[in-house]
């Protein structure tokens, strides 16, 4: 079964609030549920929902409000607030994504990946479930209304296909070089396209995440191809780019976002 089955048309009822939800935009969450509770790559099913609710527990984790005010987290010890499924180093770093990511450093990432709990791959795959269940419990929580509920996971086993020609550039994690250097593996993501922005490429060790952020970029803000030419502006939206641009800095700058 493909990452991305595609969710059937239907109406913006899921979001029964008193503000329209596009039709896109309410297929593609569903995308996301699906996409969540079936085996990933390097987690099963069942982890993969597990990350996903210690994401939604992070938001009122004492011990997270604790750190946040902290001029160090490292200076706070405890245990988080949540289901604890997860070993306590995943645990940790979820939680870290989810209520401090702008005091996210190579270090965190060198300590969570150096023991047995996460590697690259791990880590990659838990930070784009993470980030994509946030995405979605935040837009609920601005609309008012419930947070979609988690489904029952999918038997199966992880592909755990890693791609060959990946490693370390620029960025903390692998990723696959851009253009003729990342060969097959960039263009099954990318196509003949030369050059990729960062933020699409983020992920591509784990390309079925990357694919995922590609479905749930168009419908909120553009197709990523878009995002490195500042001209473009999405069709049919009532924000033009310079609006678009506008209010995502500066939700950036309130979320402490690393770019």
């Amino acid at each position: 079964m493909s990452q991305l089955e595609p969710a059937p048309s239907r109406t913006p009822s899921r979001y029964p609030s008193r503000y329209p939800v596009r039709v896109e935009v309410a297929d593609v969450h569903e995308q996301v549920v699906r996409a969540l509770a079936r085996p990933g790559t390097w987690w099963t099913a069942a982890e993969r929902l597990a990350i996903a609710a210690e994401a939604r527990a992070a938001r009122d984790c004492r011990l997270c409000r604790e750190r946040k005010r902290a001029l160090s987290p490292s200076a706070v010890d405890g245990r988080h607030d949540g289901p604890g499924d997860l070993g306590p180093e995943v645990v940790d770093v979820v939680h870290r994504i989810v209520t401090d990511p702008g005091r996210l450093t190579r270090s965190v990432y060198e300590r969570a990946v150096a023991g047995d709990a996460l590697d690259p791959e791990r880590y990659v795959e838990l930070v784009g479930v993470t980030v994509m269940i946030h995405a979605l419990d935040v837009f609920a929580r601005a609309l008012g209304v419930d947070a979609v509920p988690l489904p029952a996971p999918i038997e199966g086993a992880p592909s755990r296909r890693r791609p060959a020609t990946a490693r370390v550039l620029r960025a903390w994690v692998p990723q696959i070089p851009a253009g003729a250097e990342g060969g097959e593996d960039w263009r099954a993501l990318y196509g003949e396209r030369p050059l990729v922005a960062q933020i699409g490429r983020a992920l591509s060790l784990v390309p079925a995440e990357v694919r995922l952020l590609q479905a749930f970029a168009g419908p909120h803000y553009m197709e990523l191809d878009h995002v490195s030419d500042p001209t473009y502006a999405a069709p049919g939206r009532a924000l033009d780019r310079l609006q678009t641009e506008l209010v995502a800095s500066r939700v950036s700058a309130i979320n402490e976002c690393f770019y």
